[in-house]
């Protein structure tokens, strides 16, 4: 029996929906925009749209990736979009009448990258997504791992007196200082001496749109890793391209 998926992706920049049929991996582009920066707009555009795609398809549920740190439902805290704190999540997707999966937005792009895209082969993973602001997520045999709840948030790694990795390679720094592909490097360095995995993916906007040199990261990288055999660790792009993180919130009734 064929079941479709709904899955959001709500960026800082942009919002991407995804119709993904679980079992065969087929997706369709569902809708996308601009992400309103006003809480009523921003409401409105998603249950406009949400209600149309429902009145034309047999959705078995909606997944959604924010941008942000999520409790129970309830989005703590966006940097990125700060009119969306405390925003009770789960409760304003419930009314549409289906079931709801609710997750990290980079966690959704490293969840769609094992298991459809470059991480397949790997059970030890780190995602590093390079947007409007930078996050990421671990993997550990297999399994999203959480800590108390924020593990994976590699943008706010200190690079340099006080200076964060998000702060000095996300969007706002490539359109003050260009390449930000050193920086990025030396927090791929930093996630790979932390966490040894066996694969980093990198994604996002940043990395699919050429904003960010894959060899001058690697080069970076390798320069600043510790161990010799973590030297060789490899670090790829992601497969999946920018639809990764609504893929991976679609996925989010199948881990």
């Amino acid at each position: 029996m064929q079941k479709i998926y709904l899955g959001i992706d709500i960026g800082g920049t942009k919002t991407k929906a995804i119709l993904l049929d679980i079992k065969s991996g087929r997706r369709f582009s569902a809708f996308n925009g601009k992400t309103p920066k006003n809480f009523s707009v921003f409401k409105n555009f998603l249950g406009k749209n949400i209600k149309e795609i429902i009145k034309k398809n047999k959705i078995s549920g909606i997944g959604i990736g924010l941008p942000g740190m999520i409790k129970n439902g309830k989005l703590l805290k966006a940097p990125h979009l700060p009119f969306l704190k405390n925003w009770q999540a789960k409760k304003f997707f419930s009314k549409f009448g289906k079931k709801i999966m609710i997750e990290n937005d980079s966690r959704c792009f490293l969840i769609a990258e094992a298991k459809m895209g470059a991480g397949k082969a790997h059970k030890n993973i780190a995602a590093v997504t390079v947007g409007t602001g930078i996050g990421g997520g671990l993997m550990i045999n297999g399994k999203i791992y959480r800590g108390a709840g924020s593990a994976g948030e590699f943008g706010h790694i200190i690079i340099d007196n006080k200076k964060t990795l998000e702060g000095l390679g996300a969007k706002n720094a490539f359109k003050k200082r260009g390449d930000r592909s050193r920086i990025i490097g030396i927090g791929v360095a930093n996630v790979i001496n932390y966490f040894d995995p066996d694969l980093v993916i990198l994604g996002g906007g940043g990395v699919f749109r050429g904003g960010v040199n894959m060899e001058k990261v690697k080069k970076v990288a390798r320069k600043n890793i510790i161990s010799p055999i973590s030297k060789k660790t490899k670090i790829v792009r992601g497969k999946l391209g920018e639809d990764a993180q609504a893929i991976g919130a679609a996925l989010l009734f199948k881990i």
